[in-house]
């Protein structure tokens, strides 16, 4: 068995962070979601930052659930030296790279992982960045929990693990104090893509994935309809009905997406 990285643990104390200190859920509102199936990483991108706009103006959360075609994300912190390949590299492989705006270093996109945005005022929430990004681990947790997975958070190298291995990656953005990017599950992704990078700037540390533990890897609409009502349920949200995925896409995005990518 490998090495847990350290720092790893349970997901804080079991308490849902969108309770209060007297019980009561604070922000209680109505979760929009979808799943999209396979979407460019600059289509959610932009999806995302209009959706964020609309919440800044009033409206509800919304989570968009989706895959990406071969994708490399380059957070604030990334290091260019964990990117392996020379980018003409990357371009001849089909594999697309982006600088953007969430935290952390270098991440990998592509078929087979569930990729969730979750667009959602924290001021409505009542909650702070640690609150807000323990609630969406523990959903992840439970998720995987349930599938008789050994799944723990940790704290020091961000991110949901299994036995010392990352199953999901966690990086957000806020402005406003209305969260966008978000959460990358490997449901079964082709794990010999993660070798193009350094995952997180974490070298000594492994991949895995639900279909490399062993466990059943459901469709991946049904993985979104689940962690859609985990995550509800974490952050105090009623779950409304799912958005059809061609009204979303066919959405007006009032938003440039290649002003967001630095």
């Amino acid at each position: 068995m490998s090495r847990q990285p350290e720092g790893w643990g349970r997901v804080g104390s079991g308490r849902n962070p969108a309770v209060g200190a007297r019980g009561r859920a604070r922000g209680h509102e109505r979760l929009e979601w979808c799943f999209l199936g396979r979407v460019d990483y600059p289509q959610a991108l932009a999806l995302q930052y209009a959706h964020a706009a609309r919440v800044q103006a009033g409206a509800g959360p919304r989570l968009l659930l989706l895959e990406h075609p071969p994708t490399i994300t380059l957070g604030r912190q990334a290091d260019r030296r964990h990117l392996r390949l020379p980018e003409a590299e990357y371009r001849r492989r089909g594999v697309e790279l982006f600088h953007v705006l969430r935290g952390g270093d270098v991440t990998y996109h592509g078929p087979g992982q569930l990729v969730g945005y979750p667009v959602a005022s924290l001021e409505r929430l009542g909650l702070g960045v640690p609150a807000w990004v323990e609630g969406i681990a523990r959903a992840l947790v439970e998720y995987l929990v349930q599938r008789g997975l050994p799944a723990r958070w940790s704290e020091l190298h961000p991110g949901v693990w299994v036995d010392g291995a990352k199953i999901a990656a966690l990086g957000f953005h806020m402005q406003r104090r209305v969260s966008t990017h978000g959460f990358a599950l490997n449901l079964a992704p082709a794990l010999d893509d993660f070798e193009m990078i350094v995952p997180c700037g974490l070298a000594n540390l492994g991949v895995t994935s639900m279909a490399r533990l062993g466990v059943p890897v459901p469709p991946m609409a049904e993985a979104a309809a689940d962690l859609a009502a985990r995550i509800a349920a974490q952050l105090g949200w009623e779950l409304g009905p799912a958005l059809p995925a061609q009204a979303v896409l066919a959405e007006k995005a009032d938003v440039d997406a290649v002003q967001m990518l630095r």
